[in-house]
C-alpha cells in the first residue's frame, strides 16, 4: 500500500510537472513572462493534478477510502516531485537556455523600486544583492520551497472534498451478524 502511495504521488507530481514545464515554455515562447496571469493558470495545473492524483490513489489503490491526513499527505507529495522536476527545468532554463532573463528580472526590479521614489544609493545595494542572491540554483531550489509551500496549502483544502471514510470492520461485522440472524 505505502508503495503505490509513493509510486501514485510520484508519477502525478511528475506528470504535473512536464505540463507546467510545457506551459511555462509556452508562456515564455508568447513572452507573456512575470504575470500574475501565469501564476494563477500554474498554481490550477497545480491545484488540477492534487486533486486528480489523490481522488486517483482513492479510488485505485484505497478501496474508495482515503482519511483526510492521507489526501493531505498524497497532495503534499505530488507538489514536492512536481517541484523537483520544475526546479530541474528551472536550473536548466536560467543556466543554458536563457541564461540573460535573470539579469533582466534584476534590471526590472531597480526599475520599480526607481518608480518608488527609492534614491540610486538604495537601488544599487538592492541590485548588488539580488545578483548575489539571484542565480540557477537558489531560482531551482526556491521553486522547490515555493510550490511545495503552496501545494501544501492547496492539499489542506482539497483534502476536504477528497477525504472518503468508510464502514469500519466492526460495524461491517455487524452487518454480516445482523443479515445473518435476519436469514434465520
Amino acid at each position: 500500500m505505502k508503495n503505490s502511495f509513493l509510486k501514485n504521488s510520484m508519477n502525478f507530481g511528475a506528470l504535473c510537472g512536464l505540463v507546467i514545464i510545457i506551459l511555462s515554455l509556452l508562456l515564455y515562447l508568447l513572452s507573456l513572462t512575470s504575470t500574475w496571469f501565469n501564476s494563477i493558470v500554474l498554481f490550477l495545473v497545480l491545484i488540477f493534478f492534487i486533486f486528480i492524483g489523490t481522488k486517483y490513489y482513492r479510488d485505485q489503490y484505497s478501496n474508495g477510502i482515503i482519511s483526510y491526513g492521507r489526501s493531505v499527505g498524497s497532495g503534499v507529495l505530488i507538489s514536492l516531485f512536481m517541484s523537483i522536476v520544475v526546479a530541474f527545468y528551472i536550473f536548466m532554463f536560467f543556466k543554458f537556455i536563457a541564461p540573460d532573463e535573470l539579469d533582466k528580472m534584476i534590471e526590472l526590479q531597480g526599475k520599480q523600486l526607481s518608480d518608488k521614489g527609492m534614491s540610486e544609493e538604495q537601488i544599487e545595494m538592492a541590485i548588488e544583492l539580488a545578483k548575489r542572491l539571484t542565480n540557477p540554483t537558489t531560482m531551482a531550489l526556491g521553486t522547490i520551497f515555493s510550490y511545495t509551500f503552496w501545494g501544501t496549502t492547496f492539499s489542506l483544502i482539497i483534502a476536504a472534498f477528497v477525504k472518503k471514510s468508510g464502514k469500519s470492520q466492526q460495524q461491517m461485522m455487524e452487518e454480516i451478524e445482523k443479515d445473518l440472524i435476519n436469514e434465520n
